[in-house]
């Protein structure tokens, strides 16, 4: 009886979609984002139905399956690799992971932890003009004589990089003090564990403001892959 009862259910959303597909409407982006609630809502319910035992919406539902029965909605990286914000800061058991948001004060941050004289890993570590880049071992350095502040010969804004640092590691070593990552999910599933967790910091801006700010950035930034000469004299305004 369920099953047929679920046949049913699955049949008339599909005559649901496919009424809304071919009736004339007067605006095709209203249709549009009719199907598409339709279309979620019914993935939903499928969701639903098959991972809750009340039937019930719940966050659980549409996350990775192998952890529906955990009462933590986080990522594994996260629930496991990570300390909560409720927990008190531990320099001596935990490493600092500063999620780099591109034109949100990450750059500015990094100066600030110069200043102070922290351990940052940051791309200049793997310049070959310093020649520990190809090393197998890490190496804590000063890249600029008379600057209190040093770098580690890893790379953790790449994937690449990630994985060397993984391989040599680098959280586990304690040579570095802070870690700026721009892809938080891939570095706190691969730096950290359950015996070398982080703490993720991070500088959020208002998104019209950092896409204008990266907008005038990339007009005169001839050093970066994404320059575009052609915008130079363009305005937002």
């Amino acid at each position: 009886k369920s099953r047929r009862s679920s046949i049913r259910r699955e049949l008339s959303y599909i005559e649901l979609l496919h009424a809304m597909a071919t009736y004339s409407w007067p605006s095709k982006p209203l249709v549009y984002t009719l199907i598409g609630l339709a279309f979620w809502t019914f993935l939903d319910l499928q969701a639903v139905s098959k991972y809750s035992d009340n039937g019930r919406r719940t966050l659980a539902t549409t996350t990775n399956i192998s952890y529906l029965k955990s009462e933590s909605t986080l990522l594994p990286w996260a629930h496991y690799n990570l300390r909560s914000v409720k927990e008190r800061p531990d320099l001596s058991s935990e490493t600092a992971l500063f999620w780099h948001i591109p034109k949100s004060g990450g750059t500015t941050a990094k100066q600030i932890y110069q200043c102070i004289g922290k351990t940052l890993t940051i791309r200049i570590g793997v310049d070959p003009r310093y020649g520990h880049d190809q090393s197998d071992e890490l190496v804590v350095f000063k890249p600029i004589e008379g600057k209190d502040w040093k770098t580690v010969n890893v790379d953790t804004v790449s994937e690449k990089g990630i994985l060397r640092a993984e391989e040599m590691g680098l959280v586990a070593s304690g040579k570095a003090d802070i870690i700026f990552a721009m892809d938080v999910n891939f570095a706190s599933s691969h730096l950290f564990d359950r015996l070398n967790k982080g703490r993720i910091l991070s500088i959020f801006r208002h998104p019209v403001d950092r896409l204008a700010s990266k907008f005038y950035y990339l007009q005169s930034a001839t050093w970066e892959r994404t320059y575009r000469p052609e915008w130079a004299d363009m305005s937002i305004l």
